[in-house]
């Protein structure tokens, strides 16, 4: 090489890997697998291997994405008729809104609503019935074609602060390093552990990562869900700001190495990740390697809600929209839209 050329960059890949353990093929949630997920955070199943739908679905993702591309703006498909999340130069990484007449695609509802979906709601979930559920959402995630995404190291529960979900229009969650000390990090971290069982026992939803071409893109923590993190992983989730600020932490991370035991989580097509979004976890794509996961899923309708009217977080605010109730097969029950509600003097307002 002479002293002119740029040394080529290696394509990132994982340090180690979680596959399919063909002694969790019986379908449904097994003792087995149950027993798996309870201890890693996150278990594989197979239980659409071969099934037709994956092929469709390849296919419509691959055009919602190419779709989504900022190069097409608006002019394929309206997808400001659902919320797109984007990357450096404007690319997706998730694509939400999917079922949305919009969109073009009703394979995504009409699988949402089938036989072979709600069968597997049904045997993962004590028997849960259509008529008893409500959207948990969907979504499809991408890889930006121009540059790598990730890491971005994070849990999917709040735990700093008091708690409250994520809300993308604003921070409601508590921001000043009293939030952020571990005498609420303790008390929080209390409830999750609650949480953690109620996952395993109660299956009142289940929502998964189902892979419509291979997938090695997201990474966990394994076992992270249930034990106190280490300093290390104090400092990875520890945000830059609360630092600046004064919150003690061991200075542990360079940003771009390995974190101690992750692994990235291969999956084929037709195979799932579920898993408790309270372990430590990250997105990671490159442009070389496709990512075409489906996230979808269905939960136990809690009942109608007796609260005042709300504003909907924005990510979810196109489920609002009545051309989505029209397009939705009849087995998919319409009414069942969470962020609307069932009952239609507590819609939320985008």
């Amino acid at each position: 090489m002479s002293t002119n050329e740029s040394p080529v960059k290696e394509t990132y890949r994982a340090p180690a890997f979680a596959d399919f353990e063909p002694e969790l093929s019986a379908p449904g949630a097994t003792p087995e697998r149950l027993a798996y997920l309870k201890e890693h955070g996150f278990v594989i199943i197979n239980d659409f291997a071969d099934n037709p739908w994956i092929p469709i679905l390849r296919e419509a993702g691959r055009r919602v994405t190419e779709a989504c591309a900022p190069e097409n703006s608006y002019d394929t498909i309206d997808c400001s008729k659902g919320y797109v999340h984007r990357a450096a130069h404007d690319e997706p990484w998730a694509i939400r809104g999917l079922i949305h007449p919009a969109f073009g695609e009703s394979s995504f509802a009409e699988f949402h609503g089938s036989s072979d979906f709600l069968d597997f709601v049904a045997s993962w979930c004590h028997g849960l019935q259509p008529e008893d559920m409500t959207f948990s959402g969907m979504l499809l995630w991408a890889n930006p074609r121009k540059q790598e995404n990730g890491p971005s190291w994070h849990r999917d529960v709040t735990w700093w602060g008091d708690g409250a979900s994520y809300f993308s229009q604003r921070e409601i969650r508590g921001d000043t390093p009293e939030d952020y000390s571990e005498e609420v990090e303790r008390i929080r971290w209390k409830e999750i552990q609650e949480s953690n069982e109620k996952r395993v026992t109660e299956r009142n939803g289940v929502s998964m990562f189902l892979a419509l071409t291979d997938d090695e893109c997201h990474e966990v923590i394994p076992s992270s869900h249930h034990r106190w993190r280490t300093p290390f992983e104090h400092d990875v989730l520890l945000p830059q700001g609360m630092k600046d600020q004064g919150v003690p932490y061991t200075p542990s991370w360079n940003k771009s190495d390995p974190l101690p035991g992750q692994v990235a989580i291969r999956l084929k097509p037709g195979e799932a990740l579920i898993r408790n979004g309270n372990n430590i976890h990250t997105g990671h794509t490159v442009p070389e390697r496709e990512r075409n996961t489906l996230s979808i899923g269905w939960s136990k309708w809690s009942g109608e809600s007796t609260g005042e009217p709300s504003t909907a977080d924005a990510r979810n605010a196109w489920q609002l929209d009545p051309a989505i109730r029209d397009a939705l097969p009849a087995r998919v029950y319409a009414d069942s839209m969470g962020p609307v509600g069932r009952n239609p003097e507590t819609r939320r307002h985008a």
